[in-house]
């Protein structure tokens, strides 16, 4: 053993001798984490990487399959909700994985999985830029994009079989939007939809004819990433600007004649409240209910920023509840487990890391 000890020294420092320079080794180069989403019961949590997405069996910690290729960076991760398609048959519909990605300045990608075959059930290139955020209507009918090409597209996910019309001619485009679009977001109950951009807009839509009903544009910078508080019934930001924000959309005018040429939906919206805290933009918020003692359930918000920390904020209060500081670089995306038991983060590391909340643990590397 003290030989080979030896022999090792003589070859570093011959090295250092006839080089000039130390001698490198080689360290593995770990893909950044740009997407995470929970499976609907909360057992996986599936991982978007480079090219490639991850699903990770949460209590064993072991990764269960590798869904690959992709064209590039997988920047949004959407699991097919657990309903029914058929009210009458009550036929309840696979789970399903949706990814968006693609290559920048050249192509958007979806990828839509089958995640009890593991097999590819479909793709299509959509956009001319990555497309950087998916999300389902609550029947798993509809697919709304937002793409770095500054457009949103609205997919019937029901007339992808019809091999005639290209997808870019079956997409309705959303074009309002003056700067690139960066997330989107759909009502539990589909009442709306919404946008987030570049351009420093948060924009409500009406599904049906595609108008826009409320345009928020308290923003000071691009905004990241949207989710919903459905107990509080706000729309929950993230921005450049450091800043997390929720938003309340409420009817307007009931009652009164709505004016020719106007969307028979008149909505109105408000600024609730602003979390500041964060030391970076912050590139992605989710939320839900945290459990506490006594059986009491909180609203919470996630966020993840490039200051590499994760805060849990209360939302009603606008307090921290938690602040998780564990990651070494800029976080990309944090996930709240449905049950609201661990928050799930990944980023610029290529580490996912888990927290449980209430014991405000680190119960998760890998």
């Amino acid at each position: 053993m003290r030989t080979r000890l030896l022999n090792v020294g003589a070859l570093l420092a011959a090295s250092y001798i006839i080089f000039a320079t130390p001698l490198i080794f080689a360290v593995e180069q770990r893909s950044p984490i740009w997407s995470l989403e929970f499976s609907p019961d909360g057992k996986t949590l599936a991982v978007g990487k480079y090219q490639w997405v991850e699903l990770w069996d949460l209590e064993t910690q072991r990764l269960i399959h590798t869904y690959e290729p992709h064209a590039g960076e997988v920047r949004s991760l959407k699991f097919s909700s657990q309903g029914t398609s058929d009210t009458e048959n009550q036929q309840a519909q696979p789970l399903r994985l949706y990814t968006s990605g693609g290559i920048a300045a050249q192509s958007g990608e979806i990828r839509i999985w089958d995640v009890n075959s593991e097999e590819l059930i479909n793709s299509f290139e959509i956009h001319g830029d990555t497309i950087e955020s998916i999300t389902l209507s609550p029947s798993n009918t509809t697919l709304l994009t937002a793409s770095m090409d500054e457009y949103s597209a609205v997919i019937d996910l029901t007339q992808l079989a019809d091999a005639t019309t290209p997808i870019d001619k079956q997409a309705k485009w959303l074009t309002q939007h003056v700067g690139r679009v960066l997330c989107t977001l759909y009502h539990p109950e589909g009442a709306y939809f919404v946008t987030g951009s570049e351009d420093k807009t948060i924009k409500v839509w009406n599904p049906e004819t595609l108008n826009v009903l409320v345009n928020f544009d308290a923003n000071d910078d691009a905004v990241y990433s949207l989710a919903y508080a459905a107990n509080d019934d706000v729309i929950v930001s993230g921005a450049a600007d450091n800043t997390v924000r929720t938003w309340r959309v409420t009817s307007a005018g009931d009652g009164e004649e709505t004016p020719m040429g106007q969307d028979a939906r008149q909505l109105t919206g408000t600024l609730v409240r602003e979390y500041n805290g964060h030391q970076g933009a912050v590139y992605s918020v989710d939320c839900g209910m945290v459990s506490r003692r006594g059986n009491n359930r909180v609203a919470v918000i996630a966020s993840g920023s490039a200051d590499t920390s994760v805060i849990i904020w209360n939302l009603r209060s606008g307090n921290r509840y938690r602040t998780f500081d564990e990651s070494t670089d800029a976080v990309y995306a944090v996930k709240l487990s449905p049950d609201g038991e661990f928050v799930a983060a990944g980023g610029r590391d290529g580490k996912l890391r888990v927290w449980n909340l209430q014991k405000r643990t680190l119960t998760h590397e890998f």
